[in-house]
C-alpha cells in the first residue's frame, strides 16, 4: 500500500528553463547559448548540487570560460535565476490533494546550497512532511544512498513510496530500491492515472 508520495523538484513542482532565465540578462543570443551552456550545463553545476564546490568558486570558474563584458551579467544570473521560476500549478495542486487525502508528502531533489534561498516559492512547501536536498546531504540521485537516507530519516518503507521525476535514471534507481515510480513528462493527467493504477486513493 502507498503511503508517501516523494517529488522531484525540477520540472516536476517548478517550471526550471534555465534558457529563460539567461535571457532576463542577455539579450544577444550567442551569449545566452554561451552562459547557459557554461554556467547550467557545466561541471560547476553538477558540483553545487553535490555540496562540494562554494559558490563563489563555482561563479569565479565559469567566468574563466566567459568573455570579460560578460561576467558582471553572469554573476548577478548566478545570483538570481531562481527569482524567475514559476510553479507548475497542476502538479502543485495534485500534491495538495494528495495532502489531504492523507498521504505523507517529500521532495527529494538535486539541488544546490541556493535552494533555501527559493524553496518557499514551492506551493506546498508548508504541506511538506520532509525534504532532502543532494547539497546538504553531500549525494546526488541517481545513487541508491540519497533514496535509503530519504527512508531512513523518515522511517518509510520503500515499498510504500511512489516517487516522481522527470528524469528516467533517478526513477529506475528509486525502483531498484524498492519504490514505485513514475517518469512525468509535463502530463498531469497521465500522472493522475498512473497514481490511481497504483492503488493511491484521493479526490
Amino acid at each position: 500500500m502507498i503511503r508517501n508520495i516523494v517529488f522531484d523538484m525540477g520540472n516536476v513542482l517548478i517550471d526550471y528553463q534555465p534558457l529563460s532565465y539567461a535571457k532576463q540578462f542577455f539579450s544577444d543570443e550567442s551569449e545566452v547559448q554561451l552562459v547557459y551552456r557554461e554556467l547550467f550545463s557545466g561541471p560547476e553545476w553538477l558540483k553545487l548540487d553535490e555540496g562540494i564546490m562554494e559558490p563563489e568558486d563555482a561563479i569565479a570558474s565559469v567566468c574563466t570560460r566567459l568573455p570579460k563584458a560578460m561576467h558582471s551579467a553572469a554573476k548577478e544570473l548566478f545570483l538570481h535565476w531562481f527569482d524567475f521560476i514559476e510553479p507548475i500549478q497542476g502538479m502543485n495542486e495534485l500534491a495538495r490533494r494528495l495532502k489531504h487525502a492523507g498521504y505523507a508528502i517529500y521532495i527529494l531533489s538535486n539541488a544546490a546550497y541556493s535552494f533555501h534561498l527559493y524553496e518557499k516559492r514551492i506551493p506546498i512547501f508548508s504541506l511538506l512532511d520532509g525534504c532532502i536536498v543532494s547539497a546538504d546531504e553531500k549525494i546526488v540521485k541517481p545513487s541508491p544512498a540519497i533514496y535509503q537516507l530519504l527512508c531512513s530519516r523518515y522511517h518509510l518503507r520503500p515499498e510504500e513510496c511512489y516517487f516522481i521525476d522527470d528524469r528516467l535514471e533517478n526513477v529506475q534507481a528509486a525502483q531498484q530500491c524498492g519504490m514505485s515510480g513514475y517518469c512525468y513528462q509535463m502530463d498531469t493527467e497521465r500522472l493522475t492515472a498512473a497514481l490511481l493504477e497504483a492503488g493511491v486513493a484521493f479526490k
